[in-house]
């Protein structure tokens, strides 16, 4: 199963069906893949970080112990409930990408422990990846791509996490706003956070673009590197 569209993804994120035994969310963006697949756990596995009920893995802990990953799908959970197997999966090795994806085959048609769910983060997976085909064939699994946020998406992103905090933007200083942001979602997050302090938890302020003026501070082509130049050489004021 397939779930490429926000609307189906969200929907799947905030109630997985009960027949998914696996999840491949994959991407360019890593800050999309994490964020989601933290919400993913949160609904599949009643402690997602109780070690007891979580298995967390890398391709590195499979590289060499080809039985781990089957291994560990296959075990029950010490505490009852269902148990959660987490990988992360950086690799590039064909073997690896293959034995994945015969682990997933297996654990999605319930041949190994059914009441635990496979959660994998990866990259951006090709269309060669034999763990992008087998993710996206087997029935029991479902395969999220993660793409890069539109400004609209940001937008959204934005208003939401700012409301939380009891603050907003003038859909002027929105625009600006997002202009300014990172494609990254993890830094993007901070940002937001950071920008929330500024204006005060709370305070109920919806700022304007001038108000923004000293958070923006720098301009756009202010370079990170000159500023630790600045800092190493005693040029305080400049860095």
């Amino acid at each position: 199963m397939i779930l490429a569209k926000r609307p189906d993804i969200e929907r799947f994120l905030g109630s997985p069906d009960k027949t998914i035994r696996a999840a491949l969310i994959y991407g360019r963006d890593m800050g999309v893949v994490r964020e989601r697949a933290n919400q993913l756990s949160k609904k599949v596995c009643d402690r997602p970080d109780d070690p007891f009920d979580v298995a967390l893995l890398t391709d590195g802990d499979l590289d060499g112990d080809g039985a781990r990953l089957e291994g560990e799908l296959a075990a029950q959970s010490l505490m009852g409930g269902r148990r959660l197997v987490r990988l992360k999966f950086a690799t590039e090795k064909t073997a690896l990408d293959k034995m994945t994806a015969e682990a997933l085959t297996r654990h999605a048609a319930g041949e190994l422990n059914p009441d635990a769910f496979l959660l994998i983060e990866a990259g951006n997976l090709d269309r060669n990846s034999a763990l992008r085909k087998a993710a996206e064939k087997a029935p029991g699994a479902a395969t999220i791509p993660c793409y890069e946020d539109e400004p609209g998406d940001i937008a959204r992103l934005v208003r939401e996490a700012l409301a939380k905090d009891g603050v907003g933007l003038t859909s002027e200083a929105l625009q600006v706003f997002v202009g300014r942001m990172p494609k990254e979602r993890g830094v993007a997050r901070q940002e937001i956070e950071r920008l929330a302090l500024f204006l005060g938890p709370g305070s109920g302020m919806t700022a304007t673009p001038r108000d923004l003026e000293d958070f923006l501070g720098v301009e756009p082509e202010a370079s990170l590197s000159d500023a630790a130049a600045d800092a190493f050489g005693g040029r305080l004021a400049e860095a």
